[in-house]
Parts: C-alpha cells; sequence; structure tokens
C-alpha cells in the first residue's frame, strides 16, 4: 500500500548531510498547491441569521466557487530530523516539521490552525532493532495505520482524514467557546502533544503505542490521549486497525468528558498493477464548534488502485451515517443523514520527486446530514469554506502539483 499524508513525513527522508562520526541531519518537505472548483457550496454563517426558523445548516447553498487549494493530496510541509550512532545497534534522533500555506506563506497546515513553527511534530527518539521510543509532540500511531487501508490513502481532501481532523478539532484545555489557545488545535488522534511512544516497523508489522501525559493538576486522566495502531502486510494483504481514546480537561470553564474516540479496522490487498482498500471507521466526539456536540459518525470507504507506468488511478466510494449528536453550537439540527462520495483521482509522476494530479468528486449529504458531510471537501473553519452542502449534490474538481525534496 501506498504511504501518504504523514506517512510519508514519518517514514521518508528524502535528502540529507552524512557526517563521518555515523550522525546525519535531514531537510525534508513536501509542495502540494493547486486550483479547487466547487459547484455549491455553504453559505456564511451570517445568512443563517436571516434564514426561516429551523433551517438546517449547510443547506443554505453559497453558489459555486473556484479558488487556489493548498494540500489537496498530501499536505505542504518543511522539516529537519537527524540521527545519531550511539553503537550497539543504538541510534538516537531527533524530528521537527510544521506546516506551510503555500497560498500566502504562512506557517499553517490546511485544517490545522497551528500557531507553532513545528506544529506538526517535535520530538526526540531512542531506538534499535527492538523498536523506537518517542516523546514529544507526535503524530498519533492509529492514524499511521489507518493510511494503508484507506479508500484513497488518505489523502488531504475528499478522503475520511476529513472526519479524523473535526473529530480532534477543539481538543485541549480550552472551551470551545473561547476560540483561541490550544483548544484550537488538533490536539490527539492526529497530533499528541507532551506525548511518550513506543513504535515498532520491520517484517511488514507496524505497531504504534502512544500516552499522552494531560498535565492538569489535581487529574491523572483530564487532557490525556490514549491511542493504539497496529498494521501488517503479507505477501500483497494488509490488516490495519487502530483506537483512541482521548479526554477533555476539566478545569473551568473547559468541557468534559471524552473529546474524541476513535476506532477503525480495515483490510487491502495488492496484486501487480491493481489494489483494493476497505476500511470501517467511527469517531465519537463531544468537541465540535463548528457542526455539532456529541455527534457520532460512522463511516465506510472503498478504493480501487490501477497503475500503469508513471500513472496511477484511484476510484473511492464513501458512505458516511450520522448518528446521536446534541444541539449545534450555532444552529440547532438533527442528526441521522447520511452523505455519499464517489471520488476519482489520477495521479502522474513526472520524477522521482514531482507529480501533476487531477481529481473528480461527487458529493452528497442529506437534507438532515450533519459532521458526516464534512467528508466532502477541505476542511475549513468557516460555515463559507469548502465543504458538501447538505440536501444537494456537491460536484469537486482540482489539479495541481506536488513536489517532494
Amino acid at each position: 500500500m501506498k504511504k501518504s499524508l504523514v506517512a510519508l513525513a514519518v517514514f521518508g527522508a528524502f535528502s540529507g548531510l552524512a557526517q563521518a562520526d555515523g550522525s546525519s541531519v535531514t531537510l525534508y518537505g513536501i509542495v502540494d498547491a493547486g486550483f479547487m472548483t466547487q459547484s455549491k457550496t455553504p453559505a456564511a454563517a451570517s445568512a443563517y441569521t436571516t434564514a426561516p426558523a429551523g433551517t438546517l445548516p449547510g443547506t443554505l447553498s453559497g453558489g459555486s466557487a473556484t479558488g487556489f487549494v493548498d494540500g489537496q493530496i498530501l499536505p505542504s510541509i518543511y522539516g529537519i530530523k537527524g540521527t545519531d550512532d550511539l553503537g550497539g545497534g543504538m541510534k538516537a534522533g531527533f524530528q521537527l516539521e510544521g506546516g506551510l500555506s503555500t497560498s500566502n506563506g504562512t506557517h499553517n497546515s490546511p485544517g490545522v490552525l497551528q500557531s507553532q513553527i513545528f506544529g506538526r511534530e517535535a520530538k526526540v527518539t531512542l531506538g534499535g532493532d527492538w523498536g523506537t521510543i518517542g516523546a514529544g509532540l507526535q503524530v498519533d500511531p492509529a492514524l499511521v495505520a489507518a493510511i494503508g487501508t484507506e479508500a484513497r490513502g488518505m489523502t488531504d481532501s475528499l478522503s475520511s482524514l476529513e472526519h479524523w481532523i473535526i473529530g480532534t478539532f477543539l481538543n485541549g484545555s480550552v472551551a470551545p467557546a473561547t476560540g483561541s489557545g490550544v483548544g484550537v488545535s488538533l490536539q490527539g488522534g492526529i497530533f499528541d502533544a507532551n506525548s511518550l511512544s513506543y513504535t515498532y516497523a520491520g517484517n511488514g508489522l507496524y505497531v504504534g503505542a502512544l500516552y499522552g501525559f494531560g498535565g492538569i493538576a489535581g487529574s491523572t486522566s483530564a487532557n490525556r490521549q490514549l491511542s493504539l495502531g497496529v498494521s501488517y502486510n503479507i505477501a500483497g494483504f494488509t490488516v490495519a486497525g487502530g483506537y483512541v481514546n482521548d479526554k477533555a480537561a476539566t478545569v473551568a470553564p473547559a468541557y468534559t468528558g471524552n473529546s474524541s474516540v476513535i476506532d477503525h479496522i480495515g483490510v487491502g490487498y495488492a496484486v501487480g498493477p491493481f489494489a483494493v482498500r476497505l476500511q470501517y471507521a467511527e469517531f465519537k466526539y463531544n468537541n465540535s464548534l463548528l457542526i455539532s456536540n456529541g455527534d457520532d459518525v460512522k463511516d465506510i470507504g472503498l478504493g480501487f488502485d490501477w497503475s500503469a507506468g508513471a500513472n496511477k488511478l484511484n476510484l473511492a466510494l464513501y458512505r458516511s451515517k450520522d448518528s446521536g449528536g446534541a444541539a449545534a453550537s450555532i444552529v440547532g439540527y438533527t442528526t441521522g443523514g447520511k452523505t455519499n462520495e464517489i471520488a476519482l483521482l489520477d495521479t502522474y509522476s513526472l520524477s522521482k520527486r514531482t507529480s501533476v494530479f487531477g481529481q473528480l468528486a461527487s458529493v452528497k449529504a442529506d437534507s438532515n446530514a450533519g459532521d458526516s458531510a464534512a467528508l466532502g471537501g477541505i476542511y475549513t473553519t468557516t460555515a463559507g469554506g469548502l465543504a458538501a452542502v447538505a440536501g444537494v449534490s456537491t460536484v469537486f474538481f482540482g489539479v495541481g502539483v506536488q513536489h517532494t525534496f
């Protein structure tokens, strides 16, 4: 299965400066930029102030839109990593990684509202043949395990990554209503701060376990993170599973309870130029300011790949369903709706480092669809961003260029 998203950043090292003493430093990155057209967009939040009573979020369309979109396939990132050979099979290392927006050059990844220069990873490691221990800000191991069986390889747009993002948005020690501080970062489930991890990758097996320290006085569970991810590949077959349980802070005025509970299981098979992947995931959370609180989204995705020389085609089908869910923080609505997507992605490699791509997708969200509608488009923090529009079919068309270094 092809590595994508964070896996490319976690395991990929593209260039470096090696020293004679066995240590090395590597500079790496991804630049992914392009344009996207959406046939129907959600109306701005202000439109609901004059809408009829009971109007559902997302049902008011803001019309079509075409614009510059960063990170359609992989996030635009920059990073530096290094290793030091300690002898006896032991190595120490570090990794510092941040995101950038190619639209304006700021250090920010799409949907990640980060204020840190290294907002994706900032860790030190110690490892050997037995595995690696890491400490600091790290990519969640359950997410890493999910990449190999996700229908689109967890692309940064139009994949189940949208559910991971909205499911972890506003986790942290700040109440959602404040809209500032730790609470607006993707803490837990994607990027785990203040955490200690163990990972093993070898012989087709990947195992990752992580514990994030809450750091809240008087509580051993508040704001803490737990994650486990496992995948195994043999003779073209891949199986994967993962579990995430992140607690919210309990310090006033923050909300309490589970912020995010995510679990997934998936299978895949690749033979020659063909590959197929099937994944089921469930996202429970009580943290989303933008759409709903206490929602439960069940998502299933089926993906097919066909490669011919430098060209690769991917066809993906998704079905997401809302269940549960309290009143929305902005506009009240009921849940229970579904969102369906069919997406076609064509990627052509011009070289080992540079490729061009085009994608076409149709997303249909029921009129009462809630957080499941996040499946469509690139997640943004405004009601007028690229996302599915409830009750109508929305068509996305995007093209772009990606370069790795």
